[in-house]
């Protein structure tokens, strides 16, 4: 059994995917869909993702640069991105108390 900690800033929340020698993947770069408290799925496929970019600069017949920045741009070209762009107004819907958090959140589910 264990205790998890969830990084549920949403998309506004995202840091800068990478930085000189490495990149922030998964569960640590706050990869979770916040209104489905679920972000297992996310966290693997950029996981993937960081994987994919890591073995084509490793196999690149060129010198390895120091930042992967084509990382960063395929996490904004997947899937990962659409699911939490089209959830990244709920978190902050709640600052305006509980129920006009779960009237705008549920809205904007719904449409």
């Amino acid at each position: 059994y264990g205790a998890r900690v969830l990084n549920e800033g949403g998309l506004q929340a995202i840091p800068k995917l990478t930085f000189p020698g490495g990149m922030l993947a998964g569960c640590s770069a706050g990869f979770l869909n916040v209104p489905k408290i679920k972000g297992s799925h996310t966290a693997m496929k950029t996981g993937l993702l960081a994987g994919e970019a890591a073995a084509k600069a490793l196999l690149a017949d060129t010198e390895a640069p120091a930042e992967l920045v084509q990382y960063e741009e395929s996490v904004r070209n997947s899937w990962v991105w659409e699911e939490l762009a089209r959830v990244r107004n709920f978190k902050p819907a709640w600052h305006a108390g509980m129920i006009p958090g779960l009237a705008y959140g549920g809205a904007s589910l719904m449409l």
